[in-house]
């Protein structure tokens, strides 16, 4: 996904606009994200499930890509990351079906 400024460093989630396991299609706003000079959605450029949320509502200071939530492409896939859980200490990456949101 695009980053949502150039000029933007931190942003909050306020909103998320769907819930784990949903189909997401391009042009849907995944989520709301206020930044230190307004709120903007979060637009989808791709087709997928939303896996996991990894940064509930309310999650503030969050740095330009950073990881939010986990895409995956078959619906199948979406059981692999019901309890998966960001190490944020580590370099480690999600399992292979993965897409980073």
């Amino acid at each position: 996904m695009p980053s949502l400024s150039p000029t933007m460093e931190l942003g909050s989630i306020q909103k998320w606009n769907f819930k784990e396991g949903d189909f997401l299609k391009p042009g849907d706003v995944l989520c709301e994200v206020e930044t230190d000079k307004s709120t903007v959605g979060f637009e989808v450029q791709d087709e997928y499930y939303l896996a996991k949320i990894l940064m509930p509502e309310g999650t503030k200071n969050l740095k330009i890509g950073a990881t939010i939530a986990i895409s995956v492409r078959n619906k199948a896939d979406i059981d692999a990351f019901k309890d998966y859980k960001l190490d944020v200490g580590s370099a480690a990456a999600a399992p292979a079906p993965a897409k980073p949101v």
